[in-house]
């Protein structure tokens, strides 16, 4: 973790700012000069609220070369926070994730997360192991989703995002729900400075890759744990804001939406890629065998991924050639079987539709609203960008019929419901 990384974080219990202890630090290098002040909304090393205004003018440079390896993000509410292996660990149950890290440094009596207050979101243990696992299970030079990140991928999100590389340059993004990180670290090319946040511990082999691989954009790209409906960020801090297959996969797609928009600048913008409701017979297969699937063993589940990619290969072979469409894309038995397991594993699963996910961008004050679904995503996934209104502007009138709807919709008999 890089010092950069505390102008952004937040007790996700209380919303302060924690007090850092060090442990463990190395001075890295980097391969060019930011500018000065490279933080445009908070200074964490001087406290302030205007970078601009510090004199004399701070090294900004420091901020990236103190890379923090293992330390303690303590909050007065009460709860410590870890930094393992360079990655913050903001998630309220982190003393039972890392028992060991706080017997190792006499932490051991710090707030339980069961002692908290009621009525905050529990973690989803089931999903962050199973996207754990899931991540784990990628191996250098596996595609994502049948796409190759450094190149279809990276590409795609200049659509996805309505952006160029000038405008990336620069710029500040959050990558909410990274995943294995590839696509991190290829935007980061582009050059925006990215924070990327996964609720599993797949942002530990994402670092690893990134450091052992030496990338040159390793000082735009830092990593951290944390969960999108506890939400460990700064509030409109992010010029733009991703999240891609994440957000229907949280108890709430609604809550799990509000929570990361408040990351957006105004003007800023909000990119979400979602499940889409798909016709009422693939609907209750897919509910059918969820409602089995969810309850095995993970070992067990992928090794059943595994042992049916030569039918799941048929199949979409087969479906491919009744829709008169092109052939599927190559994949590996590996990258099927990963992607079974992302449908099949994880507790939590809802689907939408476009007007519905347009009416909730509405809601939380967005305009210039754009369905950016790409054509080779069009049948399972639906994706849509909005831009952040001024704070002076109003929200749309739409607003209070979304929020009420917000139960109903969640309940719907075609909306997938956690198994």
């Amino acid at each position: 973790m890089k010092k950069r990384l505390l102008d952004w974080i937040l007790c996700p219990n209380c919303g302060e700012r924690p007090r850092l202890d060090t442990f463990q630090q190395a001075q890295v290098e980097i391969p060019s000069a930011v500018s000065s002040p490279a933080c445009s909304f908070y200074c964490g090393r001087h406290g302030v609220a205007r970078p601009e205004e510090i004199a004399p003018p701070p090294d900004c440079n420091s901020c990236f070369r103190e890379e923090i390896l293992e330390a303690a993000l303590a909050c007065a509410c009460g709860l410590v926070y870890p930094v393992i292996d360079g990655i913050p660990r903001m998630i309220r149950n982190a003393r039972e994730e890392y028992p060991e890290f706080f017997a190792r440094h006499g932490l051991a009596g710090v707030t339980r997360s069961s002692e908290l207050p009621a009525g905050v979101p529990g973690g989803d243990r089931r999903s962050s192991k199973s996207f754990g696992l899931q991540w784990t299970l990628y191996q250098e030079g596996d595609a994502t989703w049948f796409k190759e990140d450094a190149g279809l991928r990276k590409r795609e999100f200049l659509y996805n995002l309505d952006t160029t590389p000038e405008e990336l340059r620069g710029s500040t993004l959050l990558d909410g729900g990274c995943g294995n990180g590839e696509l991190t670290r290829s935007v980061a090319e582009y050059g925006p400075e990215i924070v990327a946040m996964d609720f599993s511990r797949s942002v530990e082999h994402a670092r690893r890759r990134l450091f052992e691989k030496g990338f040159a954009v390793s000082h735009r790209v830092h990593y951290l744990q944390g969960n999108i409906l506890e939400f460990p960020l700064l509030p409109k801090s992010f010029d733009m804001v991703h999240t891609s297959g994440v957000l229907h996969h949280t108890p709430s797609t609604y809550r799990a939406f509000r929570s990361i928009s408040t990351a957006v600048k105004p003007v800023g913008k909000l990119y979400v890629q979602l499940y889409r409701l798909r016709p009422r017979w693939i609907h209750t297969v897919n509910v059918s065998l969820r409602a089995v699937t969810t309850r095995l063993p993970m070992p067990m589940l992928y090794a059943l991924c595994y042992a049916a990619t030569p039918v799941h290969a048929a199949l979409s072979r087969l479906m491919h050639l009744l829709r008169r469409q092109p052939a599927p894309p190559k994949a590996t038995a590996r990258e099927r079987a990963v992607q079974m397991f992302d449908n099949y594993s994880p507790r939590f699963q809802y689907r939408h539709t476009v007007p519905e996910i347009m009416d909730l961008f509405k809601s939380e004050g967005y305009t210039d609203l754009r369905d950016v679904t790409l054509d080779n995503e069009a049948r399972h996934m639906l994706a849509v960008l909005g831009r952040k209104q001024p704070e002076s502007a109003p929200l749309a009138a739409t607003a209070a019929e979304v929020i009420v709807a917000e139960p109903a919709r969640q309940t719907q008999p075609m909306v997938q419901q956690p198994a």
